[in-house]
């Protein structure tokens, strides 16, 4: 399967968007995840377009800020603590006056996304929502997936206008949600080459070894961490591993370190503002994910040349790298990197030494950077604009 920036069957290229329209983005915070660092993006590439409407940022709750944001940006931050009923009561109380009602609201993430449905019946503003993930996938074997699944069948078919970011995240809104195929467009994350290049240039945050493997995201279950420990195990002449980003199963992964025995060839490094530096001078990336929407850090990844290896997860890596898992060598000849089966240690070892090899790594990087170039971001800026367009003209 192909993956393209957008799909562009529902938007009509030749609106406009009148001056002074009230814009609003809308997500939990602007912490460090993935989802977080494509709206600051989104929102430093729309900047000029917009310079004509009033824009703002709304936070849901009262977090440290971890994203480069446009300098002349409102933001307003509510105080939700994660809860959906209290950021539904204080994005209520802050909509409740008529200067702070936006013509249109753009959400990324769940809990944002249904309070921005819910009060745009309340409110009369256009309601237009990006789900990030692949839906089914992010709720399996969450204690609470029967009432998440039944919220998000009975909101998001009632947003305006809903905004995948894959082909795979449309199909499941699609068949399992009950959205209708005539209100969602595909539009990715905007991939910025020239700016990743600048940041990549800077000197890296944290003293690295000579030669390591790089896994970046959430410690959490969704990310599987410990499925990529379980493999490097197995492979005892592999380079070091470097994880960056925080998260609950952080101790959890530590011990599992310590269980196999490669303690000393996993470096726990946090969160860091840049990554880029990191992701340059490394052998490869890997990506042991459960589900993804749009896999923002393997694109980034390839971008800057860095191979990667990802498991065939719903949904994104196949699209990307256009090729469906394997188990190990011989690798497709048109691969763009190597996809692996999801759980499946085995071949994620057999990708992980494969990559070991200087000459395979040297092919990888230059096949990435190529497969990269399709993911530009005047495309998606356009798309964004024209929704944007469409939707502010309401009445």
């Amino acid at each position: 399967m192909t993956m393209t920036p957008q799909l562009s069957a529902n938007i009509r290229p030749d609106d406009t968007l009148a001056l002074g329209q009230r814009i609003s983005f809308l997500i939990n915070s602007m912490e460090g995840g993935g989802a977080e660092r494509a709206m600051a993006n989104l929102l430093s590439h729309l900047q000029s377009a917009l310079a004509e409407q009033t824009v703002e940022l709304i936070l849901l709750d009262d977090l440290p800020r971890k994203q480069d944001l446009p300098e002349n940006l409102r933001i307003v931050t509510l105080d939700g603590r994660g809860k959906m009923g209290r950021s539904l009561s204080e994005l209520r109380r802050y909509w409740t006056s008529p200067d702070n009602r936006p013509d249109v609201c753009v959400s990324y993430l769940a809990r944002a996304n249904v309070v921005n449905v819910w009060l745009a019946r309340r409110f009369g503003h256009r309601a237009l929502i990006s789900e990030r993930v692949h839906t089914s996938s992010h709720l399996a074997g969450a204690r609470a997936a029967p009432l998440l699944k039944f919220i998000t069948r009975r909101t998001y078919p009632r947003a305006d206008h809903v905004i995948a970011v894959s082909g795979g995240v449309s199909e499941d809104l699609s068949e399992n949600y009950g959205v209708s195929p005539d209100i969602i467009s595909v539009i990715g994350n905007p991939i910025d080459s020239d700016r990743l290049q600048a940041l990549a240039a800077e000197p890296p945050a944290l003293s690295l070894p000579n030669d390591y493997f790089l896994g970046v995201g959430r410690l959490v279950a969704n990310k599987n961490f410990a499925l990529t420990l379980d493999a490097l195990a197995t492979v005892p002449n592999a380079p070091s591993l470097v994880i960056l980003g925080h998260g609950p199963e952080e101790g959890a992964l530590r011990a599992q370190a310590e269980r196999l025995g490669i303690t000393a060839r996993v470096i726990f490094a946090g969160f860091i503002e840049n990554p880029y530096p990191v992701m340059a001078k490394a052998r490869a990336l890997v990506s042991a994910s459960r589900a993804e929407g749009f896999p923002n850090t393997l694109i980034e990844a390839m971008t800057l040349g860095c191979p990667v290896i990802a498991t065939d997860c719903p949904s994104g890596p196949a699209e990307v790298l256009e090729m469906t898992a394997e188990k190990g060598p011989p690798w497709p000849a048109s691969a763009h990197g190597l996809l692996v089966a999801m759980e499946d240690d085995t071949a994620l070892a057999s990708a992980i030494k494969t990559l070991c090899d200087d000459t395979a790594q040297q092919d990888y990087a230059a096949r990435a950077a190529k497969r990269a170039a399709d993911f530009g971001h005047d495309a998606v800026i356009a798309a964004y604009m024209n929704l944007l367009s469409r939707y502010a003209a309401h009445d």
